[in-house]
């Protein structure tokens, strides 16, 4: 995705029309990147509200010749990673002041397309999300690196520990695919 440098520039100097051209042109990119994380309307909606809002409060650090998509999509993660600790930290405490836990674990689910739906939701954040980039988004490992801020080999570092594990979860419940675990 190419976003016009003039339109960049316009947006921070504070013109409504480019502001809102840029939110049309990225938001595709932000509600499915916030969808990897969260699977309700209302939490994408929110993470990308969020995710704008704190795109135009730094607004000003932006170069025009940078990466802004991949600026975008970083701070967009960012901010699911925000809202997946405080879930987190959440659940910790009312779990630690309630005799049952809070959250019912999910029943088995019956066909594949649901195991492999719930053992990617299981996968730790830092695994899942490079390998979503990869495999849904279709996106090539030195695009992931930029956009993570890693380095290209802690990437494939990451897919491969993210498929060993998505395999051995799959495995686990009876479900195959073949070349998960080898990055087929």
């Amino acid at each position: 995705m190419e976003l016009d440098r003039e339109r960049i520039v316009r947006a921070k100097r504070g013109e409504t029309e480019a502001q809102e051209a840029l939110v049309a042109q990225l938001a595709p990119m932000v509600f499915r990147l916030a969808s990897r994380f969260f699977r309700s309307r209302e939490d994408v909606e929110d993470l990308a509200q969020e995710a704008f809002a704190r795109f135009f409060q730094k607004i000003d650090q932006i170069r025009p010749d940078e990466n802004v998509v991949g600026w975008v999509s970083r701070l967009t993660i960012n901010v699911c990673y925000d809202r997946l600790r405080k879930i987190q930290r959440e659940r910790t405490a009312m779990e630690a002041y309630t005799a049952e836990p809070r959250y019912a674990k999910p029943e088995a689910a019956d066909d594949a397309y649901e195991d492999v739906r719930a053992a990617l939701d299981n996968l730790d954040p830092k695994l899942r999300m490079p390998l979503l980039l990869k495999e849904v988004e279709e996106l090539s490992v030195k695009e992931i690196s930029v956009i993570m801020g890693l380095s290209q080999s802690n990437v494939k570092i990451r897919l491969f520990r993210a498929r060993k594990k998505l395999a051995g979860v799959l495995e686990n419940r009876g479900v195959t695919l073949s070349g998960v675990a080898k990055g087929e």
